[in-house]
């Protein structure tokens, strides 16, 4: 393996490895082979890597927090399928939504609905009812219309629902502004400085139609550091104590968000979880025992990981169409995807590296940029990469695809969307086909 490859070894799935033929593989399956079969692009999952990343937070917190129980949920935001959502309930892990179309995947995989906490800012009426008649666990209220519909649903129902109310918290970030979710102007949550979330909060408590169970708060996502979530954890709990003085009320779960990061291309040695289960340790426990001197107990603790859980298992797996050499110096090279299947490059800038597939051994001596086939400009998926000599019809991988390239792909320029695979050693499962131009001719009505 070379130096370059093993310096990447963080951004592969866990399952990678490389034949004595120089061939690169993911569960024992050769990347040509299921290319040849499958088409490309292609998305390739490693059912391994997905549950590895699930072990590794259950094993952080196991070992290094005890203040309160710990529940932690996938943000299926990340990437969903129904074999995703398996994997997940297998894991004993909950699952955070943010759509009927979510809900819909989990409910068709048999995920547990109690298991099941509703997100999202603007949750429609229709959505709302769907979670209730299903019997999910949480609805996470976002804002007052949301509040007022929910609560008409729930009398028209019948129902209590079990809730948490969103804080908008005032925390910053370090983070692209596209990621970060917790500042004051947020579109998340109710305001936590002008009084709002207060206010909601007893209004709750007053009707008595709602089961507020807990507050929950998100600081952003791609965070390297505990500050964020202790920072949230400290806003939560002293909101708490004020609403705990005024009603005897107190949460039975506070959730400080998700969003751990990962490393990158540009950024290796994420801290690891453990800091994060030790942090949040610590905060808890000074928390408590500054507003009540220990005497309240200690809300169960819920986490909220996506990228973390899914990023590395996938892999985006093109095939090189043209090359093209500019007069600028900047040399093209093309791929069969682009933008269409991950807009993360051109939407906030993320940054991927690429690696050969069939010779991934050999060392780089060009420098590439990495264009998709989509007619925009900025359809560039890396803007610099230096690879070995490529030519048309070679194989080309990109790490670190698993997490917000899928869930955000498009139809742009009428392409149908790739086709993904979940593997694991002796097993290849299709968890999304190939689009076809069937797919996409039977949206439109014939007048």
């Amino acid at each position: 393996m070379s130096s370059s490859l093993v310096s990447l070894t963080t951004l592969l799935p866990d399952t990678a490895a490389v034949s004595t033929d120089d061939v690169l593989h993911i569960a024992g399956h050769a990347l040509p082979a299921l290319a040849e079969q499958y088409g490309t692009p292609l998305y390739i999952f490693d059912r391994a890597t997905i549950a590895h990343a699930c072990q590794r937070y259950f094993q952080a917190f196991e070992r290094y927090y005890q203040a309160s129980a710990v529940r932690i949920l996938y943000a299926s935001k990340a990437y969903l399928s129904p074999l995703v959502a398996r994997i997940i309930a297998e894991q004993d892990m909950g699952l955070d939504i943010v759509s009927g179309g979510e809900l819909t995947v989990a409910q068709r995989a048999g995920f547990p609905m109690e298991r099941i906490s509703f997100h999202g800012n603007n949750k429609s009426t229709v959505e709302l009812k769907l979670a209730l008649q299903l019997g999910v666990g949480r609805i996470i209220l976002d804002n007052w219309s949301e509040l007022e519909r929910l609560t008409h649903l729930a009398d028209e129902l019948g129902q209590r629902p079990a809730v948490l109310l969103r804080v908008a918290p005032g925390v910053e970030t370090d983070t692209h502004r596209y990621l970060q979710t917790g500042h004051a102007a947020s579109k998340f949550g109710f305001p936590l400085q002008n009084g709002e979330a207060k206010t909601a909060i007893l209004r709750i408590l007053g009707e008595d139609k709602l089961h507020l169970v807990g507050l929950h708060a998100h600081s952003g996502t791609m965070l390297r550091e505990t500050r964020p979530y202790e920072e949230c954890l400290v806003h939560l709990l002293s909101l708490a104590k004020a609403i705990y003085d005024e009603t005897q009320w107190w949460p039975e779960e506070v959730s400080p968000g998700g969003g751990w990061g990962i490393d990158t291309p540009d950024q290796l040695g994420t801290p690891g979880l453990d800091q994060l289960a030790q942090a949040l340790q610590h905060q808890m426990q000074v928390m408590l025992a500054s507003i009540s001197n220990g005497t309240l107990p200690a809300p169960t603790l819920i986490l909220e990981p996506g990228r973390s859980i899914v990023a590395r298992a996938g892999v985006a797996l093109y095939r090189i169409g043209a090359l093209k050499a500019t007069p600028a110096g900047t040399t093209y090279l093309f791929v069969d995807g682009g933008m269409a299947d991950n807009i993360r490059p051109a939407l906030y800038h993320a940054l991927y590296t690429a690696l050969p597939v069939e010779h991934i051994s050999v060392p780089g001596s060009v420098d590439y940029c990495v264009s998709g086939r989509y007619c925009e400009s900025g359809d560039m998926l890396i803007d610099n990469v230096r690879l070995p000599a490529m030519r048309e019809g070679e194989l080309l991988l990109l790490p670190l695809a698993g997490a917000y390239c899928l869930p955000m792909a498009s139809n742009y320029n009428l392409v149908p969307r790739p086709g993904v695979l979940l593997v694991e050693e002796g097993r290849v499962q299709v968890m999304e086909r190939r689009e076809t131009y069937d797919d996409i001719l039977a949206r439109y009505q014939e007048s």
